[in-house]
């Protein structure tokens, strides 16, 4: 709301105006005066708006568990700015992560090794797995999540992962690109690279013709032609139309 940016300082201190501003736009917060930054009402007015605005908020207001909460469950990046207390506090982080994965980077060290909450974190970003807890990248059946919701999430698991099979063609399968992250060996195989290329569309087939160095590991000619030969079985002109 633009309104509060031009306004005197007077009406930028004027209470009602102020909350009339973040009731449109919570955002508008950082025009008000710095003690309607730190009134309880305008705050939390300004958050249920829009989360954001708890950026602006009086550091005690970032400590007050009801502001937080309805901040981060509109803006879950929020949490970022919120108390330290705020982050180690499960319901907190839950809904944070729910909105934005990516908030799990904010989340107390313990609440990175929950399971719970790093599940929400993951599937609402895959690359979340990050910030996950070392033992929870080792998870088979957890990293399977995250890299059906974003491929490229392998990159975060434990190597061993990396390594397996069905794991990463499910990777695969979800984006293309996650084959980067693959063991090399896995990489290096022609039976599972043309599963791999089996498993996508034709797209990725004419990629290879078109770009041999597409992967680190897959720049060997011979086995190029081989995948090529096994996939395209009659279906040179489909891959060529779908490219």
């Amino acid at each position: 709301m633009a309104a509060l940016y031009f306004a005197a300082a007077p009406l930028r201190a004027d209470r009602d105006f102020v909350l009339a501003a973040v009731r449109v736009d919570g955002v508008t917060l950082q025009h008000a005066a710095e003690s309607l930054k730190a009134d309880r009402e305008v705050v939390l007015e300004a958050v249920r708006q829009n989360g954001w605005a708890l950026y602006q908020a009086a550091m005690a207001l970032r400590a007050d568990r009801e502001v937080v909460l309805t901040a981060v469950r509109h803006r879950g990046d929020a949490l970022h700015v919120a108390a330290v207390a705020l982050r180690a506090d499960r319901e907190v982080v839950l809904a944070a992560v729910r909105h934005y994965g990516d908030a799990l980077i904010d989340a107390a060290e313990p609440l990175r090794a929950d399971r719970e909450v790093v599940l929400a974190a993951v599937a609402q970003a895959g690359h979340a797995l990050l910030y996950a807890a070392a033992p929870l990248k080792a998870d088979r059946d957890f990293v399977c999540e995250a890299v059906r919701q974003n491929g490229r999430a392998l990159r975060f698991a434990a190597k061993p992962l990396q390594a397996d099979r069905e794991l990463v063609l499910e990777a695969v399968r979800q984006d293309g690109g996650a084959l980067h992250n693959a063991a090399e060996p896995l990489r290096d195989d022609p039976e599972f690279m043309h599963t791999v290329v089996m498993a996508k569309e034709p797209l990725m087939c004419q990629m290879l013709v078109v770009s041999k160095s597409s992967f680190s590991s897959f720049n060997n000619d011979a086995l190029i032609d081989f995948v090529l030969r096994a996939y395209t079985k009659g279906r040179a002109e489909l891959a060529l139309a779908h490219f």
